[in-house]
């Protein structure tokens, strides 16, 4: 493996979280402690846009509550659960039971299928489920309508008396607004948000993020040459100030170094790097449209389009001001 592959291997398995990560991240944790302490049980929700780093969070939590054994028989307090896209009544405690590595050969009837899986999650031990991309609950065409959904959810939950934790882009908020007696099983929704361009903790926590995937470039002998502003700047264009489409930019920028001698990272590069990661920005103005960094400057306003884009785009409201900026 040459340097420029190693610098990949690296960059992929480097994982730089947001600045409200261990915010979210300890305020689940709380609420696990709790429900496997034996208090009342409640339901907790993180919406957020793709790519804002909820696959963290949730991987997180697999490393902190692992599957272990008591006496010989399994033991797995805290479940991780997948939310298949084109969910079914059949898949979705199917699904479950998948995450308890039981699979069914048979085709029961989804009334056989819940009981089925009551009855593993309480031979498990199982006081917390997390659900991630719960949104595929309520995907445009989703083969299950939002009140069966939320139903067949506030059904587990009393059944088993447990905790659940879902994971999803915003519409999973059709989740609660099908069923009133949901939301009085759970807290109010804690909101994942991309960085804030309008506020400088934020933003000089996006610049930082920029500057930790740069030296790791100028230690493997490849530092980047574009100034760091206009680095942060172009990339907040492209991600809308997603962390993960930042990350993806820094990895395909590493993708095009694979077969190169060391040297140093080009605004050009950049420019090549681009053309291949999906921009989440706003599509007025695009990241590294400019061939030169000379003409690269970022207007303030820029930045908040590409940051209120990516709210529209994921039905989080967003007012336009006429100074540009926006309000929640």
């Amino acid at each position: 493996m040459n340097t420029a592959q190693q610098l990949r291997k690296d960059i992929e398995a480097c994982e730089i979280p947001h600045l409200f990560f261990d915010t979210l991240l300890t305020a689940l944790e709380q609420r696990i402690e709790d429900t496997l302490a034996g208090f009342a049980p409640k339901i907790e929700r993180i919406s957020g846009p793709s790519g804002v780093g909820k696959s963290s969070i949730v991987a997180s939590l697999a490393r902190k509550y692992p599957e272990s054994r008591i006496e010989g028989r399994r033991y797995i307090p805290v479940l991780i659960v997948r939310v298949p896209q084109a969910a079914t009544p059949k898949l979705l405690p199917k699904s479950v039971l998948a995450a308890l590595g039981i699979k069914v050969a048979a085709s029961p009837t989804a009334g056989t299928m819940f009981d089925l899986m009551v009855e593993q999650l309480r031979l498990a031990g199982t006081r917390v489920i997390v659900f991630d991309e719960t949104s595929h609950l309520v995907d445009e065409g989703s083969r299950v309508p939002p009140r069966a959904a939320s139903d067949w959810l506030k059904e587990l939950a009393d059944k088993l008396d447990i905790t659940l934790i879902l994971l999803g882009i915003p519409r999973i908020e059709k989740l609660f607004s099908a069923n009133e007696q949901l939301p009085r099983r759970a807290r109010p929704v804690r909101y994942f948000r991309p960085y804030d361009p309008r506020d400088e903790m934020q933003m000089a926590a996006y610049a930082s993020c920029v500057a930790s995937y740069g030296e790791m470039f100028a230690t493997a002998g490849y530092p980047i040459s574009v100034p760091s502003q206009i680095l942060t700047e172009q990339s907040f264009l492209l991600s809308g100030g997603l962390i993960g489409v930042l990350a993806d930019f820094v990895r395909e920028l590493a993708r095009l170094l694979n077969n190169v001698a060391p040297r140093p990272v080009t605004y050009l590069d950049c420019v090549r790097a681009v053309e291949e990661v999906s921009h989440a920005g706003s599509p007025h103005q695009l990241a590294f449209q400019n061939s030169a960094e000379n003409n690269a400057d970022v207007e303030p306003a820029a930045l908040t389009q590409a940051y209120a884009h990516v709210l529209s785009r994921n039905t989080m409201p967003v007012t336009i001001r006429k100074n540009g900026g926006i309000q929640q």
